[in-house]
């Protein structure tokens, strides 16, 4: 039976729930806050099954003609000193190859693909919403209403929705300052072969694109609230490699000046349920794992097929439908919320005595260690591949 659904957020997870969904014969309706969408964005790396699922969408021709190339990372101490160099062939031969891609590069694949097929409401939030029957009534911010049978709230991180109807859900706050973004300019750097300097409290990756472009990715820990973090975001990233070498901080000064630059401080959504009656949480608004883990847009993804899953199995019977969703979900949030805090303890270490020891240790991987450090723990069980949920 059809049902009537709407998608609070039309980002990655949102789109690709309503690409699912509506493919399902459900009417679909998608609103986001933003009066337009933008193929601006951070660079993100999409891995394993999330690459799986925008094959079986269809769209992993579109996915690879809008990525960058990505061979070799090398991971190395402020002084350029290499700790291990690394192969992405070499490393990825068990999973599925990884795909290097600005967050808005995925989600305009995403949107094209769909902005034809859906009805998609721009610059309409939620502003009220209550139960009617078995339905729940929605109130737009331009004052319009909606009757429908299921609410998929995927705002991100800071979801207002979750806010204010998941009251058992709190942000955690990861105590770590992210800066990321690109800046035009040519450069002699080898496209595809990466750095990433691994420092007390703070790690920067350099990614040269193209032959006149850089992406640039920094972490450093700060347990400041977000808005004065803001105000100063341009000023500590250079105060913070300030004694790094010439070329880095001047690379820095530029990306602060000229480049196009995302700054947010990273959290995890802690949410003892994503289901509260006709209403799920989806993506980061759900489970955000942050940066950390690696793996938030192809968690995101494969959230939007699991829950579309499920629906698909209980068309007439959505509760039971999120509940099994919720169910599958939870232990899977919970190992990528783990690897994230993971990585920040290993890559971002807190002292100069845990830095040492992972220069060290890393140092002296073998190519097995490394497959287990780096690919590993960012896998599926065959069960949750197939959405076989342990209860």
């Amino acid at each position: 039976m059809k049902k009537t659904i709407l998608i609070s957020g039309g980002g990655i997870a949102g789109l690709t729930a309503a690409k699912f969904l509506s493919e399902q014969g459900h009417e679909v309706t998608v609103i986001d806050r933003a009066s337009s969408f933008t193929k601006a964005g951070f660079l993100i790396s999409l891995k394993s099954f999330g690459v799986q699922i925008m094959e079986e969408i269809g769209l992993l021709q579109e996915l690879q003609a809008a990525s960058s190339p990505s061979e070799f990372v090398s991971f190395v101490e402020k002084d350029g000193q290499v700790i291990q160099h690394l192969s992405y062939e070499k490393i990825n031969e068990n999973i599925e190859r990884s795909v290097l891609i600005s967050r808005g590069g995925l989600h305009n694949v995403l949107y094209e693909h769909l902005k034809n097929r859906l009805n998609i409401l721009f610059s309409t939030t939620i502003s009220g919403i209550t139960s009617v029957g078995e339905k729940t009534e929605v109130t737009f911010s331009n004052g319009e209403r909606m009757e429908t049978d299921l609410i998929i709230i995927s705002e991100g991180l800071r979801s207002p929705t979750r806010e204010k109807y998941f009251t058992g859900s709190q942000m955690e706050d990861f105590n770590t300052l992210y800066m990321g973004g690109r800046l035009k300019t040519e450069h002699s750097e080898q496209v595809g072969a990466f750095k990433i300097y691994i420092d007390v409290n703070k790690m920067l990756s350099i990614y040269p694109i193209s032959n006149d472009e850089i992406a640039i990715q920094c972490y450093i820990r700060d347990t400041g609230d977000l808005a004065t973090i803001k105000q100063r975001s341009a000023k500590q990233l250079q105060n913070s490699f300030s004694d790094y070498s010439a070329e880095v901080k001047d690379l820095l000064r530029r990306f602060a000046e000229e480049g196009l630059m995302f700054v947010d401080k990273m959290g995890m959504v802690n949410a003892s349920t994503l289901v509260n009656g006709n209403m799920v949480l989806l993506g980061d608004a759900g489970y955000c794992p942050t940066a950390l883990s690696g793996m938030g847009a192809s968690l995101s993804i494969y959230g939007a097929k699991a829950l579309s899953h499920f629906i698909s199995k209980s068309p007439d019977d959505l509760k039971s439908a999120s509940g099994n969703y919720n169910t599958l979900m939870q232990p899977i949030i919970h190992k990528f919320q783990s690897n994230a805090r993971n990585n920040a303890s290993s890559f971002i270490p807190a002292d100069v005595q845990k830095l040492d020891q992972f220069v060290k240790f890393f140092g002296a991987a073998s190519d097995d260690d490394l497959k287990k450090i780096m690919t590993d723990p960012i896998v599926l069980t065959e069960d949750q591949l197939n959405f076989k949920a342990n209860k």
